[in-house]
């Protein structure tokens, strides 16, 4: 006898069209609550992420940050409510001053948090000392990132070649993609671009003033977006790493070593 499907258990997508608006209003209740719990440990409250820059869609998610003092440690919060992906994400004074300041090979992806931002609150003028730290951010050298940036760069490369020697069309096709990501950090750092928005990492990335020879052909291989044999994938794959290092050699980048280094 055929088992009849009960397809009521099944899950429902749980999130909603939501507006600018609701996201602004509903981080502004939120607000409110944190305040009541934690009180004088409060320094500020913002949202980030695209709401901040007004660049939300209809599906994106609502993203603020609490900066407390350092005798309070909350946890971080990732829910859905009433339709509405939520972060909630806590951090000691101390901490978040210090992630501020970092440069680090994912600068480009965090930076932002630290700079567009709709305040909800912020107690006694606290972020003038977030835009101190932001300034010198700005004005430090990013050599030591970039070069980290090219020789993760290489390594994608390596495996591509690996993936390839061993003929795993799929891994191929993985790795291959994480070197178009890879490539993309160093072209980022490169022009000290960070940003936005994740739905415009490539937007943003083919915006960058300076960029490797036939960068966006190269990407649209290498990271799948255009159909290619595996033989031409492979040939993308080394162009794009050539063209890249040939980009950034003005800038003394070197990945080589004659000597080991501990």
């Amino acid at each position: 006898m055929r088992k009849i499907e009960d397809r009521s258990s099944k899950p429902k997508f749980p999130l909603r069209k939501v507006s600018h608006e609701d996201r602004v209003e509903l981080g502004r209740k939120i607000a409110s609550q944190i305040l009541d719990l934690y009180r004088e440990a409060v320094l500020a409250i913002c949202i980030y992420g695209s709401v901040a820059k007004r660049l939300d869609r209809p599906y994106s998610d609502l993203e603020i940050f609490c900066v407390v003092t350092d005798n309070l440690e909350l946890t971080s919060k990732f829910y859905v409510y009433d339709g509405l992906l939520v972060e909630i994400d806590y951090f000691q004074e101390s901490k978040f001053l210090g992630e501020a300041a970092k440069k680090g090979r994912d600068w480009h992806l965090g930076a932002d948090q630290f700079r567009n931002r709709i305040v909800l609150f912020e107690r006694d003028n606290w972020l003038r000392k977030l835009e101190k730290v932001v300034a010198g951010n700005d004005r430090r050298d990013f050599t030591e990132e970039l070069q980290n940036a090219a020789i993760g760069m290489t390594e994608s490369l390596g495996a591509v070649r690996n993936a390839h020697f061993k003929r795993d069309h799929r891994d191929l096709r993985t790795r291959a993609f994480y070197l178009a990501w890879d490539t993309a950090r160093v072209v980022f750092l490169h022009n000290r671009r960070y940003v936005l928005t994740t739905s415009w990492f490539w937007k943003q990335l083919f915006e960058c003033q300076e960029q490797p020879r036939g960068f966006r052909k190269l990407i649209d291989i290498v990271a799948g977006f255009e159909k290619s044999t595996s033989s031409e994938l492979v040939d993308a794959a080394e162009q794009l790493w050539r063209e890249t290092m040939l980009m950034v050699q003005p800038r003394r980048i070197s990945i080589e070593s004659t000597d080991t280094i501990v």
